[in-house]
């Protein structure tokens, strides 16, 4: 058995595993009063999270490891004959490993004390980034979803996709629950919510992460769920904040935005339950949460006409619910079986554009779904296994409502009022599968690891319209046969069979479902050359298929190679400080939206009549044509797309509870996948190519996004009741792309999120001034927060934020003499971010609680979190439109740099939360 499991372990480091950890470890020497190592003493480790204890054997150099350790409070006791037992206490994090050194007097009393914390330093790793626990979240003022913990770290900021990590923009990151990947399956957003109540620990990676992760070139969002234990614990929780609980918009009526819909009404609440226990102590335990979240809104129209005063209702509900067990089979084997999900549905205004009857807006929107996931961890003395099948679904569909559902919609062109039904309807399923596995095997001064992540992402798309088509009345008829003077013009839109004649175009539902198929490999060793000095070394390979409906694969990115370097330097031998290095390279995972836009294979007729029912051609009103049947052609030379970064820093304790850090971070783009119009091209074609690469790409410069960074920063461990840390990041971000979103303009630019197909080289206008200023880049960054517990149950925890303003751009149109003049307002009529920038924001979020204590565990906490508690409302965003007509005649947009967003007022959250 042995020989197979070993085996077995040398197969699995062959591969790669995407997945983030689960699980932390621990390590140390154990010493005889002269320092001397002492071999053979049997190494305890037992705490609440902990399944029977844990325990290890030191080697001939007094070493020992034990890894696979959930995070949570330990014990770790140190026992051999004829020598005192040795005893200390140890906190471990999550995908941390935490250093325990250990002293064996000769026998004098029963127990010896180690009062001597854990390094504060983590001295193996290069990782930047932070960890959270529970008691953390609990304390510090966030919102309610999981995700938003990630900004109290420094380096991560925010934008309309999500947030972004040293310059990445929001739709780059890797989100892992539980050793499942939840990441976006369609855009790489975001893609689970999970309450606080349900989580052990989170973490979130900045950079300088090792080869076992991949596919993000920004951050990783890595968290695991609660367990149980062997004794039962829960409990029942219930929040509310609404209109009354808000402070007023002071911008709601300033002339630029006075016709935008007012929020007349937006109420939240939520109430649920959490617990957990044995059903048989040290062998199997249990957890379950359930959570139910309703948001109430109402807007009203604004704007002069039929529909001023009109008042549209959006309302959502969202059930959010956990299952875990965990089964220890044997000593060395343990079954971890978990469920996740978070549906909601949403009701109302959904695309947020209510005029006219409630039939055209009234509709359906469902998101999120359901994660499974089974994993076996196997350990061995010098070893341990893990394996792990999950699957995350999501759902986002933007449905009819009753009223519209079989009704076509007919827009006005004159007028722009839209009547009839719902309109175009989109219902759209994804489904990721992964196999994963690692294993680990300490071997003398190495910690050699390796394994693989087998993946499958598929999406079911259909597209429609209400009654079967979109109808739009352009007119009335202004040409010069006599037999249609007075008619009414009408244009039909709808999707065909592929390979339909004009005449003979019927109206169908549009079905696709393209998929990816990705595999990643990874091999490592941490090797501690010295007792000082570190080296991690690792080499990931990942590779994509990316096919369409038909199962053809239309684009394979093979050879992408990511290896990592870092170092690691005790310098001052004590086993507090570290000079660190870290090299890498991040490669994407090419999210499904560019299978699903450029290689879905559409049909869909335009169809010019005088009726507003029929689907006939006239010609006398306009040429019919179908459109679409198009797939986007693939450079043959396409490559992955990459970021390279750099980090170099130091860490220091100071008076045993206070790290010091310093660090330089530079993060840029090598290579990029975007499409752009191939000017050699007769017809106009836009390829699929990596710009400033191979012969297509060769007509574009290459993707430049170039971050620097320096960050200085404090950090108090928890002790004496409190906790706190503060950062302050100076960084600058320059060059002509943006990432996976395109934020460059604001709320009202583009705003574009479409992964590798965005419009950033589109054309060779675009490139005109592109270079300059990304839309990211905050010269300065200030942040702090932290908790204080007094004894008698009060807590107040705080979060400060300050942050320069963004860059503001002057866009527009511009006269362009090219075969394909682009007819949008997005070129760069000034050098990019050149007008400007927005202005400085402030924010200071508390949350403050008083715990009632009973017998045992029974406490009833009452919670109050006041976010942007100085109510400030400065602008975030400013109004980049320059002007409006087809040529550039100089500034139409009276409004060109009036501000358009603000930070939202002062909004307060009550919460009562029943524990036992």
């Amino acid at each position: 058995m042995s020989r197979r499991l070993r085996y077995l372990s040398l197969l699995l480091a062959s591969g790669a595993m995407l997945s983030a950890q689960t699980t932390g470890a621990l390590q140390g020497r154990v010493l005889d009063p002269k320092g001397r190592p002492v071999a053979g003493a049997k190494v305890t480790l037992s705490g609440p999270s902990i399944q029977g204890g844990r325990n290890a054997v030191t080697d001939d150099s007094g070493n020992y490891r034990i890894g696979l350790l959930p995070p949570g409070p330990c014990t770790i006791t140190a026992t051999k004959e004829g020598l005192n037992t040795a005893k200390s206490q140890v906190q471990l994090g999550l995908d941390r490993t935490a250093t325990v050194d250990l002293t064996m007097n000769a026998v004098a009393a029963a127990v010896v004390e180690v009062t001597e914390a854990s390094s504060a330093v983590d001295l193996k790793a290069t990782t930047s980034g932070a960890n959270f626990s529970s008691e953390a979240i609990l304390n510090l003022p966030t919102a309610r979803d999981y995700s938003s913990i990630a900004l109290l770290s420094p380096g991560v900021t925010q934008d309309n996709s999500g947030f972004k990590v040293y310059g990445s923009s929001g739709a780059e990151n890797n989100f892992v629950v539980d050793g499942i990947n939840t990441t976006n399956v369609e855009f790489g957003t975001q893609g689970k919510t999970i309450p606080q109540e349900f989580i052990q620990e989170f973490q979130v990676k900045t950079g300088g992460y090792e080869a076992e992760y991949g596919k993000a070139t920004g951050g990783i969002i890595n968290v695991i769920t609660k367990s149980g234990g062997n004794e039962f614990s829960g409990d029942a929780f219930a929040y509310s904040e609404g209109r009354y609980f808000k402070s007023g918009n002071q911008h709601a009526n300033d002339e630029n935005l006075k016709f935008k819909p007012l929020l007349l009404e937006n109420r939240k609440s939520e109430f649920g339950f959490d617990v957990g226990g044995p059903i048989i102590k040290d062998k199997l335990w249990f957890f379950t949460a359930y959570s139910r979240s309703t948001q109430n809104q109402e807007s009203q129209v604004r704007v002069p006409g039929p529909d001023l005063g009109l008042k549209a209702p959006t309302d959502s509900t969202r059930d959010l619910y956990a299952m875990k067990l965990t089964w220890k089979l044997a000593e060395n084997q343990t079954l971890i079986a978990s469920v996740l999900g978070d549906p909601q549905k949403v009701t109302g205004d959904v695309r947020n554009s209510a005029q006219g009857p409630s039939a055209t807006w009234d509709g359906v929107h469902k998101v999120g779904g359901t994660d499974l996931s089974l994993r076996y961890e196997l350990t061995g003395q010098s070893w341990f296994v893990q394996v792990q099948a999950s699957q995350h679904e999501e759902k986002n569909s933007i449905l009819p409502g009753a009223a519209g559902a079989s009704i076509v919609q007919t827009v006005d062109n004159t007028t722009g009022r839209n009547t009839g039904g719902f309109g175009r309807f989109d219902d759209k399923d994804f489904t990721r599968t992964n196999l994963t596995g690692s294993a680990t095997w300490y071997l003398g001064p190495h910690e050699l690891k390796g394994g693989f992540d087998l993946q499958t992402d598929k999406a079911t798309i259909q597209r429609g319209y209400s009654g079967g088509q979109q109808v739009t009345y352009l007119g009335p008829y202004t040409g010069s046969d006599p037999l249609y003077q007075g008619s009414s013009v009408y244009s039909h839109y709808y999707w065909t069979v592929a390979g339909s004649d004009v005449n003979n175009a019927p109206s169908i539902i549009f079905n696709a479902s393209p998929k990816h198929e990705s595999a990643g490999y990874f091999v490592q060793d941490k090797w501690t050359v010295i007792p000082a000095l570190t080296l991690n070394l690792g080499v990931r390979l990942d590779t994509t298929k990316i096919k369409d409906q038909h199962g053809v694969t239309k684009i394979e990115l093979k050879d992408q190679w990511a290896p990592r370097l870092g170092l690691v330097w005790d310098w001052a031998g004590k086993g507090q400080d570290k000079i660190y290095l870290s090299l890498s390279r991040f490669y994407e995972q090419v999210p499904l939206d560019l299978v699903i836009r450029s290689f879905s294979d559409e049909s869909n007729p335009t169809i010019f009549n005088f009726s507003p029912t029929s689907t006939t051609p006239n010609p006398a009103a306009g040429t019919s044509a179908i459109v679409g049947s198009y797939i986007e052609p693939v450079d043959p030379d396409l490559k992955g797309q990459y970021s390279d970064e750099l980090i170099l820093g130091a860490e220091t304790t100071v008076a045993s509870n206070y790290i010091l850090g310093a660090k330089y971070i530079r993060r840029y783009v090598g290579r990029a996948i975007e499409d752009s119009l191939d000017v050699n091209s007769p017809l106009g074609d836009y390829f699929i190519m990596n710009p400033g690469f191979s012969q297509t790409g060769k007509q574009y410069p290459r993707a430049v996004r170039d971050y620097k960074g320096f960050e200085v920063s404090v950090q108090k461990k928890f002790a004496d009741h409190y906790t706190w840390q503060a950062s302050y990041l100076w960084s600058k971000l320059d060059g002509n792309y943006e990432g996976a979103y395109q934020g460059v303009g604001g709320a009202d630019g583009t705003g574009q999120l479409d992964p590798n197909i965005n419009s950033a080289f589109d054309e060779p206008a675009f490139m005109v001034n592109s270079y300059g200023r990304l839309s990211g880049d905050r010269t300065h960054q200030l942040k702090a927060n932290g908790y204080y517990e007094w004894d008698f149950g009060f807590t107040l925890g705080a979060s400060f934020t300050y942050a320069t303003g963004t860059p503001v751009n002057r866009l527009g149109y511009a006269d362009q003499v090219q075969p394909f003049p682009y007819t949008r307002y997005e070129l760069f009529l000034a050098p990019r971010g050149s007008e400007g920038r927005t202005p400085d924001t402030t924010r200071l979020d508390v949350n403050a609680s008083y715990t009632l204590r009973f017998s045992g565990k029974l406490g009833l906490r009452f919670m109050l979190d006041i976010t942007n508690l100085l109510n400030s409302q400065s602008a975030t965003a400013l109004d980049q439109r320059y002007n409006f007509s087809g040529l550039d005649v100089g500034q139409t947009n009276p409004y060109f740099k009036s501000p358009t967003t603000f930070q939202s007022p002062r909004s307060i959250r009550m919460g009562i939360r029943f524990s036992f």
